[in-house]
């Protein structure tokens, strides 16, 4: 349930905290702060908007701003990488694809020992109502789950963010994976992601916009922050998800919803040069075209564009904002 506070949060006379004062009269201040500079020619309604996004968090079922949020400094999510975590793109406010990662932040929570009872999770209805007291714009969603510590639950809590404006293509950069088979830490949306963050920052150097990790047998994996997808003449494929990569929940509903049909399969990176097209997904931005891999370049098909069609959630409505950035936003 929203604090009183918050659902009066407008009103000067209620803010409570420091940062609630900043939300109502310095909100170009607070967005500065979270690293966004926005253009001066947006709506104060929006900005506004914006500011109470990057500033208020869900809590255990309440609202509160960051300046009043607490993890205990012996979480083990906090110490040891003991957490889990899901994100995903608002749809008219309602989180996309939410069932499939309410599923996959439970089972990751069981493989690292977490406690977390079903009713503690928020439900679609739950994180609608959470961006809605925030926004009327469109925005993502991660939901967070710690370790807590010896005789002390950890924290469940969920952060939103502007939406990223979705890259026309992408451009991948071949590397070798970081990550050995059955190293769940690492290939499950942990708090240990760093890994993957700074693979696909290496790629970044290189002048692409992420990596395409491959395994120590010479095969296909995963880009480092979304799943693959490739056209041969044998049809769409997609690696195979057995131990070493993260299968996300856009791969999951396109394996199993495609219009088209989609195997899984070992495909070796030699195979690279059969390809007729490419792209890469997450819950974040939907389809992305791949357009490079290497020196290797692809045109956007019609079949990509067909299975974009059938699957892209509705793209942003006049009057909402995004934020333009490259690359693809964690999974």
């Amino acid at each position: 349930m929203l604090d009183q506070e918050l659902t009066r949060a407008g009103d000067p006379s209620s803010a409570g905290s420091g940062l609630e004062r900043r939300l109502v009269h310095d909100p170009v201040g607070v967005l500065r702060d979270r690293g966004i500079n926005l253009p001066d020619e947006l709506p104060p309604r929006i900005v506004q908007e914006l500011a109470r996004v990057v500033s208020l968090l869900w809590v255990d079922g309440r609202v509160v701003p960051l300046d009043r949020f607490y993890i205990d400094p012996s979480d083990e999510g906090l110490l040891f990488g003991r957490g889990a975590w899901e994100s995903t793109r608002t749809v008219g406010g309602a989180p996309w694809l939410w069932p499939l990662h309410l599923d996959r932040i439970r089972s990751t929570a069981e493989v690292l020992g977490i406690q977390v009872t079903p009713e503690r999770l928020p439900d679609r209805e739950q994180v609608a109502a959470y961006v809605r007291s925030l926004t009327s714009q469109d925005v993502t969603v991660r939901l967070n789950v710690s370790a807590g510590r010896s005789g002390a639950p950890g924290l469940v809590w969920m952060s939103a963010a502007p939406m990223p404006y979705p890259p026309s293509s992408i451009r991948l950069r071949t590397r070798p994976s970081p990550v050995s088979k059955g190293q769940a830490y690492l290939t499950l949306k942990t708090f240990q992601y760093a890994t993957r963050l700074r693979i696909g920052q290496q790629a970044a150097q290189d002048g692409f916009d992420s990596a395409l990790l491959i395994d120590a047998d010479g095969n296909l994996l995963e880009a480092s922050h979304a799943n693959i997808f490739i056209r041969t003449s044998d049809g769409w494929s997609t690696p195979t998800a057995d131990g070493g990569m993260l299968p996300g929940t856009v791969r999951h509903y396109l394996l199993t919803n495609s219009p088209v049909p989609i195997h899984e399969q070992v495909i070796p990176l030699a195979r690279l040069g059969e390809a007729r097209e490419a792209f890469v997904t997450n819950s974040n931005v939907g389809i992305v075209p791949v357009t490079q891999i290497d020196g290797y370049s692809l045109s956007i098909g019609e079949e990509t564009l067909g299975l974009m069609r059938w699957l892209q959630p509705p793209t942003a409505a006049a009057g909402e904002y995004r934020l333009r950035e490259r690359g693809t936003a964690p999974r």
